[in-house]
């Protein structure tokens, strides 16, 4: 509503209507696309940096520090070449929140080596997170989501054992459509759906500092006697405990079927919600919680 508000036109259509009815001239004056132009303006010569440094008690030798902090500075530079960096602040000012998805894909076609990239979403509005979620990346939530749309022909030479025939093209674009009709072409919507699943398991601290399950130690005792190596293997150090190993899995599904399940190999959710400047409000009549998100431009409206 505010980036059409901002970027478009102030005139809803029941202003319009009003002004018709009235025979007054539908005029606008723009005024908020200069100052959200200027902050851009002067984001683009300010953008924020990273330093990575050692974690408490942890003995790294500087060098490392200076490669591991070179390449997430290529990773960022990479992405800010498609403009990730400007089009979330963007957002922010003029929708009030943004997300940005952590992925990663081949070097090259030919390539086997796979590169970590980050990017901004397709559209933050396709994107959901977990109600209960409450640190501003919301990473602590037990899931996210992201919808994305292809079209008709994309997806049958993607998924060629896919019936879709069930599917319905409407061209009605109003609300919510699992699939549409922009009038050139079927798009359909796929949904990444991640979802943390835990497992309990135990783990042991060996003499030589390593930390395993153990039933993966169980497993590495079998083939260390079965190698008949002389040397002692590494013995237990303490006592074992219980602990919480996640999963991040990924379902990619579209209306009425699941196309893929992945156990992926990421330690946190990849799509990251950016807040702008939102606060969260409990509902007097429902006593539901939620979270309002408001743009740079929110209180401008009525003077606008």
């Amino acid at each position: 509503k505010f980036r059409r508000f901002v970027f478009d036109t102030s005139l809803d259509d029941s202003d319009r209507m009003v002004l018709t009815a009235l025979n007054k001239p539908q005029l606008e004056f723009n005024i908020l696309e200069a100052y959200i132009s200027r902050l851009r303006g002067e984001f683009a010569k300010q953008e924020p940096s990273i330093t990575v440094m050692a974690d408490d008690m942890a003995k790294v030798d500087s060098q490392t520090l200076d490669i591991a902090e070179g390449h997430l500075r290529h990773i960022i530079f990479d992405a800010n070449k498609n403009g990730c960096e400007y089009q979330v602040y963007t957002d922010l000012l003029s929708g009030g929140f943004s997300a940005i998805k952590v992925y990663t894909e081949y070097a090259h076609e030919m390539s086997f080596n796979q590169i970590i990239k980050f990017d901004r979403v397709y559209d933050p509005t396709l994107t959901g997170f977990d109600p209960l979620a409450r640190l501003p990346h919301k990473g602590d939530g037990r899931f996210c989501f992201e919808l994305y749309p292809k079209t008709k022909e994309e997806f049958e030479e993607e998924y060629p054992d896919v019936d879709i025939n069930e599917v319905s093209f409407t061209r009605a674009l109003e609300g919510f459509n699992w699939s549409y009709n922009n009038d050139q072409e079927d798009i359909l919507l796929i949904c990444d759906y991640y979802e943390k699943k835990r497992k309990r398991v135990k783990i042991v601290q060996l003499v030589n500092g390593h930390t395993m399950t153990m039933e993966n130690y169980e497993k590495f005792i079998e083939l260390w006697n079965s190698k008949g190596l002389i040397e002692e293997p590494p013995a237990i150090m303490g006592k074992p405990r219980w602990t919480d190993v996640e999963t991040i899995c990924r379902f990619r599904f579209i209306e009425n079927q699941v196309l893929e399940y992945v156990e992926t190999s990421f330690k946190r959710l990849p799509l990251i919600f950016v807040d702008g400047n939102s606060i969260v409000l409990r509902d007097g009549q429902s006593s539901g919680i939620v979270q309002m998100t408001r743009p740079y431009v929110y209180h401008a409206e009525g003077i606008q």
